[in-house]
């Protein structure tokens, strides 16, 4: 059986996929997004980790239509997407400046709006996983 955890794909990109390909009710069946993401034989796993995304209050699911749809709060955070610019800024920042940013952005995970303290956690995890630095050839730096 496959499988589609945080470690393989990102919450965020899979709110934005299901935003691109949901229907003009704004939803999708776990069907209709593993067929969009390729995994036409998986549809578990899909629907096991869509169930996940919707505990942690990313998505609402129709038991009527079995169609799953972005929450208020998914909403908010596939509309409020970085967009180059403000990328770039991010970027530009030198190492010293990034400790000084990710003293609000835990800050933020301990008294802000607990969605975007889960999504934040996971991304954290997503993108400091050893799986995901072997994967891009890189392993865990040594100091």
């Amino acid at each position: 059986m496959a499988h589609l955890t945080m470690y393989d794909v990102r919450d965020l990109d899979l709110m934005l996929k299901l935003r691109d390909e949901q229907n003009d009710l704004g939803e999708l069946t776990a069907e209709e997004l593993a067929d969009a993401l390729g995994m036409s034989a998986d549809t578990r796993a899909v629907a096991m980790r869509l169930a996940w995304m919707r505990r942690y209050g990313m998505l609402t699911f129709n038991a009527e239509r079995r169609g799953w749809s972005l929450s208020k709060g998914g909403e908010r955070v596939v509309a409020s997407k970085l967009k180059a610019a403000q990328a770039d800024r991010i970027e530009a920042l030198d190492d010293g400046q990034m400790i000084d940013v990710m003293a609000h952005v835990t800050t933020r995970y301990r008294y802000g709006d607990p969605l975007i303290a889960t999504l934040l956690r996971r991304e954290f995890a997503y993108g400091t996983s050893p799986m995901r630095a072997q994967q891009n050839g890189r392993g865990r730096r040594r100091r």
